[in-house]
């Protein structure tokens, strides 16, 4: 791989994302490690391989599973290029643990959502971290060694994969890394991660946590008029808090974001064009797809509300902005984490009792 040095590919974080991807490199001919702890998902790749259900079919692939108990066989072993994909509340640990057993001369990129970047440079240095962005993946693990994805190839409307440098100019592992994730779906280096990583935010924070509070699913929230309408406020504020620190976003679905805050405001023809974008996005997907925040709360384990919704409602806090409905998703989120609230249907009408 022009770029990269010769070596394995290692995947830090065996969830729905870092399987998905671990899957379609080693399919496409790559060694992978895929370093996880669920000790039954990697009993599972290593008995039977990993499966992957997507909407075109069904294959099994073959790849080196490891236990997190095995990370230090990373001690001297080829490594072309370390893939971080653990939740984001597992940031800083991770981050610390690829530094200690790579060789400090290879990259790791930041496979996760929201802004990390600067908690994994903390730990591995700035010069070696990149970030990567998934868009349109729409993951999740439904049992042990079984990743299924409710996207279809492609569907993103744009580069599914998009990798940048922290500074921002194009480089050779960048362009390698863009190709290995190319073997998966589109891709695409940015010289742009920042604005990038804000849409990308944007869109997660307008979705995850609906679904999340009330059971629907991704394809359900993007078509259903009364999300579709909470979604629109959700971006308004979300681009608002965006501009406030800089981040100079073009488009997201398609549409300015002047057309998300006119819609958020009332303005019926800029609903009608948000609510047809919804839409769109929703004729791309699965009917079972769920988003990140359903998958922890129906497994009662902790979601990424504070690097989501809460941050969204943090920063705007910070800047002097209202931003009503992500404060008050954020705090239904960590009602239920707490038990207090159920993910149902009438969870989400407390969003709109206030």
């Amino acid at each position: 791989m022009s770029g990269l040095a010769a070596g394995r590919i290692v995947l830090l974080g065996g969830g729905a994302v870092g399987s998905f991807v671990g899957a379609g490199l080693a399919a496409a001919g790559h060694e992978v490690v895929l370093i996880d702890g669920w000790p039954e998902h990697v009993r599972a790749i290593r008995a039977e391989g990993l499966t992957v259900e997507t909407p075109e079919g069904t294959s099994c692939v073959r790849l080196e599973a490891w236990d997190l108990n095995d990370a230090y066989r990373l001690r001297g072993l080829p490594v072309a290029a370390a893939f971080l994909c653990v939740k984001l509340y597992d940031t800083a640990w991770a981050a610390a643990l690829l530094a200690t057993w790579l060789d400090p001369a290879v990259p790791v990129v930041t496979l996760q959502n929201a802004l990390v970047e600067e908690q994994v440079a903390r730990a591995v240095g700035w010069g070696r971290t990149l970030g990567g962005i998934g868009s349109g993946l729409n993951v999740l693990l439904p049992a042990p060694g079984v990743v299924r994805r409710a996207g279809q190839h492609g569907a993103a409307g744009g580069k599914v994969f998009k990798v940048g440098e922290l500074h921002g100019r194009v480089t050779p592992r960048a362009e390698a890394i863009a190709a290995l994730l190319g073997s998966i779906d589109s891709a695409a280096v940015t010289t742009d991660l920042w604005t990038e990583r804000w849409t990308k935010l944007t869109a997660n924070t307008m979705t995850t946590g609906l679904s999340g509070l009330s059971g629907l699913s991704l394809k359900a929230v993007y078509g259903e008029a009364p999300t579709q309408v909470q979604a629109t406020r959700l971006a308004a504020e979300a681009l608002a808090v965006g501009a406030a620190l800089g981040f100079r976003v073009p488009a997201l679905f398609g549409l300015a974001p002047t057309v998300w805050q006119r819609a958020a405001a009332g303005d019926a023809t800029c609903v009608a064009e948000t609510q047809a974008a919804l839409s769109r996005q929703a004729a791309s997907m699965a009917p079972d797809g769920m988003s990140g925040t359903l998958q922890d709360l129906s497994k009662r384990r902790p979601s990424e509300v504070d690097f989501f919704n809460g941050f969204i409602a943090a920063e705007g806090a910070r800047q002097g902005l209202a931003v009503p409905t992500h404060a008050r998703i954020a705090e239904l989120i960590r009602a239920v984490e707490r038990g207090e609230l159920g993910i149902a249907p009438a969870t989400l009408a407390r969003l709109d009792a206030r």
